[in-house]
């Protein structure tokens, strides 16, 4: 009976089971679909940078990145009768040797211009070129009157001593010796001094003092009664700086008088707002409104016309001593008269007048046996020299044009030679290396110039074959200070970074300090 009653009630609790089963409303689930895999990209669709073949030749590079060489017009060198030249090779080559005349005058430099040397004695112009004779004329004979001064602008100037009608002021074409004016002016004074800045001023000797400016066309503009014979010239700022008996100021295009010192000085020099002037040893600085700022004794000579041994560039005076004890030297003093250094001579050396850069300095010295120039990094440093064995010899006198180095040696007193030393070779592009990563290339260089050392370094990139764009490049290494003699004239490395977004070309560009340019070859790369 149990067992019956126990199959009914599992029978029953089934039932209801199924029951509540068929009431119960499934829950949807969602739908799950299946995920999607992207193939990575195959090594066709990547782009990287690649060498490819450039199609653009490249350029020659223009002038606004080269240096403005300039020529040496001035038996001084510039307006400023500062001795300064724009630039001077390190370690030139000899490229030429000339004979000329015995008694060329004095130890100024000579003016050069258009590769023309102008060399004078007591009577003749000489005019050389490449080492031969351009041209030549005879003052003497033509005007009965002696050379006395000279200097370079439109024409080549020259003034005489007084005749039986006064001074003569000679025009010469530079290039035949054609003359274009002549202008004998009626007064007793021989010329004593010349230069030309925009006119033609001189000055002339005691007999009777004046200064007198004309145009560089003949016409007199200004003329002012001095006091004794005119030692020199300097110009800057509009103003003329004159001395004789006194130091004088004048509006250089007016001729107004702007002040003056009664007391007689060396011919002036004048550099950064400043008038330096030599006297019994010691060196002068006058402001432009003629305000004595310092003065200082450094045993600086004159030569027999007042002429200091005073050089100057943007960031000193250099001052050879040839007063005192033995040994001698060159002494390199800042603009506020502190002595920066000094570089020794050897024995019985006599320094001249020293022809400076922003950064070389040349200076010539002589003794009984022999000429000699020194190249010198800052005036420091010797870089190079050269020897020019004689008897009784002459301080050689020198002139740098447009990089171009010009000495007059003499060997006794009967023979004089004409140097010319250069650096004619471009600079050496030793190896480039090229590292492409990304989008970007990374270009590196060692590149030297021994004679000259390097002015710049640039890359010339072209974008999708548009035009050359220049750059310049950096130097890799780092320095405390400037290496002896300029960077590259030793091996130096130099470094760039171009981003490509989809072709560049480009060619390194190396530039020297005596303008010689050496180029790489092109190299294109592209995103492919």
């Amino acid at each position: 009976m149990r067992w019956i009653l126990a199959v009914l009630l599992i029978l029953l609790l089934s039932c209801c089971v199924q029951q509540v089963a068929k009431n119960e409303t499934p829950v949807p689930q969602p739908t799950v679909t299946p995920e999607k895999t992207v193939p990575p990209p195959t090594t066709s669709e990547k782009k990287e940078l690649r060498e490819v073949t450039p199609v653009k030749e490249r350029e020659e590079i223009p002038n606004e990145f080269l240096l403005n060489l300039k020529p040496w017009n001035l038996v001084k060198g510039t307006e400023n009768s500062d001795f300064y030249a724009s630039e001077i090779p390190r370690k030139p080559k000899l490229v030429g040797v000339t004979n000329v005349s015995v008694n060329f005058r004095g130890e100024l430099a000579t003016p050069v211009a258009d590769d023309i040397v102008f060399l004078f004695d007591n009577y003749r112009v000489y005019a050389y070129n490449n080492g031969e004779l351009l041209w030549s004329f005879d003052i003497h004979e033509s005007f009965e009157k002696e050379i006395k001064a000279y200097g370079i602008g439109d024409y080549l100037f020259v003034g005489t001593t007084a005749g039986k009608k006064g001074f003569s002021l000679i025009a010469f074409e530079k290039e035949n010796g054609k003359i274009v004016w002549h202008n004998e002016i009626n007064i007793a004074g021989s010329v004593s001094a010349l230069i030309v800045d925009e006119l033609v001023c001189v000055g002339t000797d005691n007999l009777d003092p004046w200064v007198m400016c004309f145009s560089q066309k003949g016409e007199l503009k200004w003329k002012a009664k001095v006091a004794g014979t005119v030692n020199g010239f300097a110009a800057g700022n509009g103003k003329l700086f004159v001395s004789s008996d006194k130091l004088y100021a004048f509006e250089l295009k007016t001729g107004k008088p702007v002040w003056e010192i009664d007391k007689g000085y060396s011919a002036p020099l004048y550099k950064n707002g400043k008038i330096f002037v030599s006297r019994q040893g010691y060196v002068y600085a006058f402001s432009e409104d003629g305000k004595e700022l310092w003065k200082g004794y450094f045993g600086a000579g004159e030569d027999s016309n007042c002429n200091p041994l005073l050089s100057a560039n943007e960031n000193a005076l250099f001052i050879p001593k040839t007063i005192g004890d033995k040994n001698l030297d060159l002494q390199i003093v800042d603009f506020d008269g502190n002595m920066i250094g000094t570089f020794n001579l050897s024995a019985n050396e006599i320094p001249g007048f020293p022809v400076v850069s922003d950064n070389v300095v040349i200076l010539p010295v002589k003794t009984d046996s022999y000429g000699r120039i020194y190249i010198l990094w800052r005036g420091l440093e010797k870089l190079y020299e050269l020897k020019h064995e004689g008897a009784e010899v002459l301080t050689p006198k020198v002139a740098v044009s447009k990089g171009n180095i010009y000495v007059v040696f003499s060997e006794n007193k009967s023979s004089q030679k004409l140097y010319r030393l250069a650096d004619l070779t471009p600079p050496e592009i030793v190896s480039i290396d090229v590292k492409a990563e990304g989008n970007e290339l990374s270009i590196s260089a060692l590149i030297k110039d021994p004679e000259s050392a390097l002015h710049r370094v640039l890359i010339a990139y072209s974008i999708e074959g548009g035009k050359w764009n220049y750059k310049d490049m950096e130097i890799g290494r780092k320095y405390v200070r400037e290496p002896i003699g300029g960077y590259g004239l030793s091996e130096e490395l130099y470094i760039a970074k171009l981003q490509v977004q989809n072709a560049v070309e480009f060619y390194i560009v190396a530039v020297d300090n005596s303008n010689n340019v050496a180029y790489s070859k092109v190299y294109g790369y592209a995103l492919t």
